[in-house]
């Protein structure tokens, strides 16, 4: 398996150097930036017939954190405190989309135009403008696969190709936005990142997405077709989580188990630790110390990747408190009912923002661990995500009596 996943990234690293340095179809280029904001969208767009949906102009999203909290947040990833995102589904007649799955995607007028605030370009993770999308130095290009009818693309960039964090925060919820634009019952085509893990199968199909309807960007990188619908990202240009998405997967997923108190009941654990033990990075070198403390406390360890979707659901609902290493095995807190307690564990030189601005929305009862860097402490993130952890499991007990002692016991 690691072999075949080695041979895949030199295979895309080699894909990607020839694609800048042999020509071929360069006409298939774009050759500038169509804006699409609502101060101009409807001059520009009638100039090449694109059709912009206003859903949530001017939304503001805050990070309503503690000043000692935003101070820990690693220096490399300061999150803003509060952001403005113009939420827009555009219709594109003749569109034409290209793709690396990573760090762009270009959604293309057939005025050969990218199409700004719907379109993505990264740097690094973090977003840029359109005007250095990669695609604009991009040379090789191949033939576009034409869809009869309408396509509407769930891509993401970054992660949300295999990370199931990113499938919830970067590429469902623009669900939510193409139901806004009253769009939904027009589509033949639903354009996901990708079909290869049962997350993403299980949750589209909760969603009621036929499996006929749905084609990927990793089997179909570059397409065209009559009618192309993109929306703006998410979280827009920034990190942050806005209100309207934690509602919309609340309102789509809990109704999934809200019929089946009887089988919530049974299957629940009250009190959950999310190892990350099958994963590669960010490993809790003493787990095992780790879970002889926390089996004390009555806690559960799980891992979030062996369940299904409805399990996760059953099992975050009914939490009373959930701890875990920062990772996207924490993503299902988004099911938690308020006042729920979590726990949340960090390399020092790791400490973003994702999940404690979720539970600040969420009106969860926020607490976090901070544990000392195995070596030199991490500068940016692509180290800091890889670091493992060693935790002090004085400071996890300390912390569980402290919620004993505040009215909120751990053994009732």
């Amino acid at each position: 398996m690691q072999l075949n996943i080695l041979l895949f990234k030199i295979i895309k690293r080699l894909k990607k150097v020839t694609q800048k340095v042999l020509p071929l179809r360069t006409y298939l280029r774009p050759t500038g930036v169509l804006l699409l904001l609502p101060l101009n969208a409807i001059a520009e767009s009638e100039k090449s017939e694109v059709i912009a949906h206003v859903i949530y102009p001017k939304y503001v999203t805050t990070l309503d954190i503690s000043e000692e909290l935003y101070q820990v947040c690693s220096e490399y990833w300061k999150p803003e405190r509060s952001v403005i995102t113009d939420y827009i589904v555009a219709e594109i007649p003749n569109g034409r989309l290209l793709t690396d799955n990573e760090s762009s995607i270009a959604i293309i007028t057939k005025d050969n135009k990218v199409v700004d605030n719907v379109s993505l370009s990264l740097h690094d993770g973090k977003v840029t403008p359109q005007e250095n999308n990669s695609i604009f130095k991009q040379r090789m290009f191949s033939e576009p696969v034409y869809f009869k009818g309408t396509v509407f693309t769930m891509l993401s960039g970054g992660a949300g190709i295999n990370n199931i964090g990113h499938w919830f925060l970067d590429v469902l919820p623009r669900l939510h936005l193409l139901q806004k634009s009253g769009l939904y019952d027009e589509v033949d085509w639903f354009l996901v990142p990708s079909m290869r893990y049962s997350y993403q199968t299980e949750t589209l199909e909760i969603l009621g997405i036929p499996r006929e309807k749905i084609i990927t960007g990793e089997e179909y990188p570059h397409i065209t077709s009559d009618r192309l619908i993109a929306s703006t990202a998410p979280r827009g240009n920034h990190s942050l989580v806005p209100k309207w998405l934690i509602d919309y997967t609340r309102n789509a997923f809990l109704p999934v188990v809200a019929n089946d108190q009887q089988q919530v009941e049974n299957a629940a654990d009250p009190y959950l630790f999310i190892s990350r033990r099958d994963s590669s990075i960010r490993n809790i070198l003493n787990e095992e110390e780790l879970q002889q403390v926390l089996g004390q406390y009555g806690f559960n360890t799980i891992l979030s990747s062996k369940l299904s979707i409805t399990d996760k659901i059953k099992l975050f609902s009914k939490a009373k408190i959930v701890l875990s290493p920062t990772g996207a095995g924490l993503i299902s807190m988004l099911f938690c009912q308020p006042g729920t307690k979590l726990v949340e564990i960090f390399n020092e030189g790791f400490v973003i923002e994702p999940f404690f601005d979720i539970a600040t929305k969420l009106n969860l009862d926020y607490e976090y661990i901070i544990c000392k860097a195995q070596g030199k402490k991490a500068t940016n993130a692509k180290q800091g995500q890889l670091d493992h952890l060693v935790v002090e499991t004085e400071k996890v007990e300390q912390l569980l009596e402290q919620m004993i002692e505040s009215d909120s016991p751990v053994n009732s």
